[in-house]
């Protein structure tokens, strides 16, 4: 048996702690292959229950995902008012909304 100097002295090279890690990439590798085949060692018998509020956070993830970022029909209704002259603008309301829009900032 050869022996190699490892900063804590003279430590055989063939002993069981390199074994044991030689094993448990073997282990881990043959766990990978399971989960790839989406096999992780459970029984086909094993059954996972999600809560009513988990399939409502799911529902609505769809629905945000399936609605447009953009109202093309508001946009287009809004740009033809503005172009025949007809959009009016509520000076006071707009003023209002800047402002409790600044107030909510600093509280």
């Amino acid at each position: 048996m050869t022996e190699k100097i490892n900063n804590q002295g003279l430590r055989p090279t063939d002993t069981a702690g390199t074994r044991r890690s030689e094993a448990s990439k073997a282990a881990r590798h043959d766990s990978a292959k399971e989960t790839a085949r989406g096999t992780s060692g459970a029984s086909s018998g094993d059954t996972v229950n999600v809560s009513r509020s988990g399939l409502l956070m799911s529902r609505l993830q769809e629905v945000v995902h399936n609605t447009p970022a953009v109202d093309t029909q508001r946009v287009a209704t809004l740009k033809n008012a503005i172009s025949s002259g007809s959009y009016a603008i509520d000076d006071q309301k707009t003023a209002d909304k800047l402002l409790r829009y600044e107030r909510n900032l600093h509280d």
